[in-house]
């Protein structure tokens, strides 16, 4: 006894072993002896039994190789590190959990369903049926309408006329009307098997490359002539068939080769700011745990060098304690790593990945008509989710369904079609049960227009008139199958026209290279096509001469308001009542076209029909020369009326638009589409509002550019910078200057001035650019979405992209981060995260660092309190009952069960919101541990682990001192954080804290005015989203630089200029014969 006594006075680190060795272990000896052999993996093993007896020869070689004499005690070898290093970490729950969310996020699955689409190939003789990834470079690929090209191939003929054939490319480009690709005059009438197997000769074309709209090639056919190949000849792959029957073509480009993936970019990895702020406190924690670990092995050395074997002999330290700095270095970082909060990133990880579940199983995301759920691509952006401030958009296919439909008409200074009563606001929760896109009471439907024929109204002979104008003056060609006739369009609005006529009974039914014929009200009539008149931008018109059925010289002439009235008789009427019909129209965002026309005198037909063939020949400026000649005879017209067509837009999607607004979100639309068209649905989907002034900036140089923004930054005066009533509008060729350096921030500065943006006939590129501008200056969360392969660019390049499951492929929800099936679905996602993270998150992201550091330092006090508490009570404790001290193992139990229920009641104290499963988790975890504590403590020798534990938790429930403590030091603990945060609730509560109080006291929150953290005032009833108060409108006035215009809604889509003129397209056809076919 007295021996013990003084080595507690010597050293009182040893005095637990020495303690044991007097007093005895809690257990027998035998026992400690039985749980080393049970667990020792060196004597329960038994010996081999099937090893070959050897054979050892005496001072000759022996004929037997044997191992050799190298022993190696590491754990890998050269070879086998990579394994089982490997394996080694995936036995890790936490390393396994992380590999299983990688797997989860791999898009394998989704590229594996375009590449086993099927095709039709030319192959030993026969058309067989493969899967894309097996075409190959000179294939003889067949495709047939609606289908999408699998490879990018050169034409060699078609179901159409001269090898025609239509294309469909907003997947590419976003232009919704269709284009005309046309096969070479020398392979147009190969179609047969028989034929095609007879092309003999080689292709020859420049190397892959990613212009779109260039290609060069050479088609070298034995015993022809060499025939060159340019980019009207190619079908790019992405691009879908549309209006034929079927096309034949020479596949010169697969797979990463394609245009398509050659304007592809590598997806990126995107890290959320969460991600990075956590990763670089984890990095700064490694730092202070390298410096705790050399400060600690410096202190080792040190006291090591003072307390020699010979000072110190009765610790025998000999084998148990290394001299090496190096080993204790690394020694001191093995047991301090707990400072690395790896359950933090674990914990991290569960909870973005249970939220991927919930929005792949959210029903109100789901669409039922393509069975196709939302998807979450990644989980490791979902935080991001709730601080979007920039919203990037394409047009076709994600705010529109591509889908025109002849809605409503003026004729006469009539309207008609359907007028609904304003509805209420639909609420945000019912986007899922909105119409779809498939639904038919958008079409047109007023019986008054017919009935005002069958009771000869006085405008009864202008409504025949202006049906009959809408059945004659196009380019469509009808196509019969079996009963049905079905209009192949290059012009989407022509084919609303047609579709609309026929539906009024002024059916198109037959077209020949010189006659259109129709079908009025059951009489068959045949109208002669003299001219036509062919549409471009510059125009904003296209007329047709015809010669009717009584003999009369027709000149039909449909186009935009402004370029009709310009062109009409004095005489005209109903104008003052047309325009106000045009701007109703308008307001609801329909696309307008005004109809007129005027009866020709013969000899004047003849004289201009002189100078048009005229001008058909020159060579020299021949566009310009026949739009100067088309001036010519259209003029003193007669307005018939005007067509508004809904280009119809996705369901919810001018709620999700104002949704979105209202929460401060900004939106830019990012469209190749053309202007007229990209501000209807602007209107349309009120991202506009005629409000508004519009700011169109068209520009043809950088000097242009530079001084007209400059201009209007300068007008906007101390409203730059701030959000105003106003739209800008810009096309891609000013976009070409303003994204240059020396302009990109008088063009940024503006932009961020306008409340909405729109950018037309914008490359796949520029899409990027402006997300990466706005990215890099602006500092704000961005999100794109698009449905289109040329939205995949801005998709990639913003922090979140989302791609729609929309019907140009799977390109953009290939490349995305979340995809949805429509655009409500867009509202839905980010819904989701608002309330959990704007409210709860975002306050603490944007003081991430101090909030960790806060953190770190209340751990620490708590740590203090912890260990120091329970130690300095126990310090002076007398021996159990049995003999037993206070050790080691006792001290750490009563500490660990204190850890316990602090970390559990300070996570409720941060709980916002207390559920059945928050109830759970905090008082469920308190008596988890102890049942677990007690059944640990009894198991051995049951279970033969951990038999120091044997009767611990006895022992700590029977002694006083732990009770006390149970109580106080939990709550020494959390006395401060009870304190600080009173405190700060009193003097300066957040608007989450704001809106619990209200909800507490069972008062509406929608009622009160609310402030932010600024002061601002905010409103609970706009799901704590939206401001109440509307920003001032600039007073920037109707200055020069800004346009307030009334638009009269016209737009129409039409290719300008392509390889087959719309004269050429309509003379080719003869529908009354018999179509080819392969």
């Amino acid at each position: 006894r007295p021996q013990i006594m003084q080595i507690k006075q010597v050293h009182n680190h040893k005095v637990l072993r020495v303690q044991k060795s007097v007093f005895g272990p809690a257990c027998s000896s035998a026992g400690y002896r039985k749980a080393d052999d049970e667990m020792s993996g060196t004597t329960s093993q038994t010996e081999p039994i099937d090893a070959t007896a050897r054979t050892v020869l005496l001072n000759r070689p022996q004929n037997t190789k044997f191992c050799d004499n190298h022993v190696s005690t590491t754990k890998y070898g050269i070879f086998t590190f990579l394994p089982r290093f490997l394996y080694e970490q995936i036995r890790r729950a936490a390393n396994a959990f992380f590999l299983f969310i990688a797997l989860m996020q791999k898009r394998h699955k989704a590229d594996n369903t375009v590449n086993k689409k099927k095709t039709t190939v030319l192959r030993n003789g026969a058309w067989q049926t493969i899967i894309w990834k097996q075409v190959a470079v000179g294939d003889i690929v067949k495709v047939t309408n609606g289908q999408h090209l699998p490879a990018d191939m050169v034409i060699v003929s078609s179901s159409e006329p001269q090898a025609m054939c239509y294309t469909e490319t907003s997947n590419l480009d976003g232009e919704t009307n269709l284009k005309i690709r046309q096969g070479h005059s020398l392979t147009a009438s190969v179609q047969s098997v028989e034929e095609l197997m007879g092309l003999a000769g080689r292709l020859e074309c420049e190397g892959p490359n990613r212009h779109l709209y260039d290609f060069t090639g050479t088609l070298r056919l034995d015993n022809h002539n060499p025939v060159p190949l340019g980019p009207d000849q190619v079908l790019l792959r992405g691009a879908q068939i549309r209006n034929t029957q079927w096309v034949v073509g020479i596949v010169v480009y697969t797979g990463h080769d394609s245009k398509l993936m050659q304007n592809s970019t590598k997806a990126p990895l995107k890290r959320s700011n969460v991600e990075r702020v956590t990763n670089m406190q984890i990095l700064v924690l490694f730092c202070i745990l390298l410096v705790m670990a050399l400060v600690s092995s410096i202190g080792a050395a040190i006291w090591n060098k003072q307390h020699t074997d010979e000072a110190c002999w009765y610790l025998s330290r000999a084998g148990d304690i290394s001299l090496n700095f190096w080993y204790n270095l690394l020694t001191f970082i093995i047991l301090y790593n707990n400072l690395i909060p790896i359950s933090l990133l674990v914990t991290l990880e569960v909870v973005k990945f249970t939220q991927a579940l919930f929005i792949n199983w959210d029903m109100e995301m789901y669409y039922s008509e393509t069975d196709t759920p939302a998807m979450a691509r990644t989980s490791n952006l979902n935080e991001e989710l709730g601080q979007v401030k920039y919203l990037f958009s394409d047009k076709t296919g994600t705010l529109t369904c591509n889908v025109m439909h002849f809605k409503k008409c003026t004729i006469a200074g009539i309207t008609y079609g359907h007028f609904p009563d304003l509805e209420c606001d639909r609420s945000m929760e019912d986007f899922s049960n909105l119409p779809s896109s498939s639904n038919n009471s958008t079409e047109f439907d007023d019986p008054a227009l017919i009935q005002n024929i069958e009771k000869n109204h006085p405008t009864s002979p202008q409504i025949c008139e202006f049906l009959t104008m809408m059945a004659v003056c196009h380019t469509v060609v009808p196509e019969r199958e079996e009963d049905q006739i079905i209009y192949q369009a290059s012009s989407p609005d022509e084919g609303a026209l047609v579709k609309g006529a026929k539906s009024l009974g002024f059916v198109f039914t037959a077209r020949t290279p010189h006659s259109v014929i129709i079908e009025a009200l059951g009489k068959e009539m045949s109208y002669e096509l003299l001219n036509v008149l062919e549409f471009s931008s510059n125009r904003k018109r296209m007329s047709v001469v015809v010669r009717t059925p009584t003999g009369k010289l027709r000149l039909y002439c449909k186009g935009a308001d402004n370029v009709i009235f310009e062109r009409l008789n004095e005489t005209s009427q109903y104008k003052d009542l047309t325009i106000v019909h045009l701007e109703q129209f308008a307001t609801e965002g329909l696309r307008t076209l005004c109809f007129a026309y005027v009866d020709l005198e013969e000899g004047a037909y003849q004289e201009w029909l002189k100078k048009y063939n005229s001008v058909s020949t020159v060579l020299k400026d021949r566009a310009q020369k026949l739009e100067e000649c088309y001036e010519l005879i259209e003029k003193d017209l007669l307005l018939l009326g005007a067509t508004a067509i809904e280009d119809r837009l996705q369901s919810g999607v001018p709620e999700t638009i104002s949704t979105l607004m209202r929460a401060d979100i900004k939106i830019w639309v990012l469209t190749g589409d053309k202007q007229e068209t990209a501000i209807n649905i602007g209107y349309s989907c009120k991202l506009v509002t005629h409000g508004m002034s519009l700011i169109i900036v068209n520009e043809d140089s950088l000097d242009a550019t530079r001084a007209t923004l400059i201009a209007h930054c300068s007008s906007l005066g101390d409203s730059l910078g701030k959000e105003n009533e106003l739209a800008l509008i810009i096309d891609g060729q000013t976009l070409k200057y303003a994204l240059s350096f020396e302009v990109r921030q008088a063009f940024l500065d503006l932009a961020l001035s306008c409340k909405a943006v729109i950018c037309c006939r914008v490359s796949p590129l520029q899409k990027s650019e402006i997300v990466d501008m706005v990215k890099k200056h602006v500092k704000a969360i961005t999100l794109a979405i698009g449905d289109g392969a040329n939205d995949v660019g801005m998709i990639q390049t913003a922090h979140v992209g989302v791609g729609i499951s929309g019907n140009e492929g799977m390109q953009a929800t290939n490349s995305s981060d979340y995809s949805i099936t429509q655009m409500f679905g867009l509202h839905l996602l980010l819904h989701c995260f608002y309330f959990s993270l704007i409210l709860i998150l975002y306050r603490k992201i944007s003081l991430s660092s101090q909030v960790f550091w806060g953190h770190c330092i209340n751990a620490l006090i708590h740590s203090i309190i912890l260990f120091w508490f329970p130690l300095k009570v126990l310090e002076h404790d007398t021996p159990f009952q049995n003999g037993n001290s206070v050790d080691y193992l006792f001290v750490g139990n009563i500490v660990y069960t204190y850890v316990v229920v602090t970390v559990c009641l300070k996570a409720g104290m941060e709980t916002t919101a207390w559920t059945r499963f928050s109830h759970l988790a905090v008082w469920g975890s308190m008596v988890l541990w102890m049942l677990f504590f007690a059944v640990y403590s009894v198991i051995w020798p049951h279970i033969p682990i951990a038999p120091d534990m044997l009767g611990q938790a006895g022992r700590v429930m029977q002694c006083w001192s732990f009770w006390l403590g149970l109580i106080l030091v939990p709550a020494a603990c959390l006395l401060k954080d009870v304190a600080w945060n009173a405190g700060r609730r009193t003097v300066r509560k957040s608007l989450l804290e704001e809106v619990q109080e209200l909800e507490a006291r069972a008062v509406d929150p929608g009622a009160a005015v609310l402030r932010d953290a600024s002061g601002r005032s905010l409103n609970e009833r706009a799901h704590l989203l939206t401001r109440v108060f509307r920003k001032t409108p600039s007073s920037v006035g109707r200055s020069n630089s800004v346009q307030q215009t009334v638009s009269h809604g016209y737009a129409f889509s039409q290719e300008e200029h392509g390889v087959v003129s719309q004269s050429q397209v309509v003379r080719s056809y003869d529908t009354t014969r018999q179509r080819p076919s392969l």
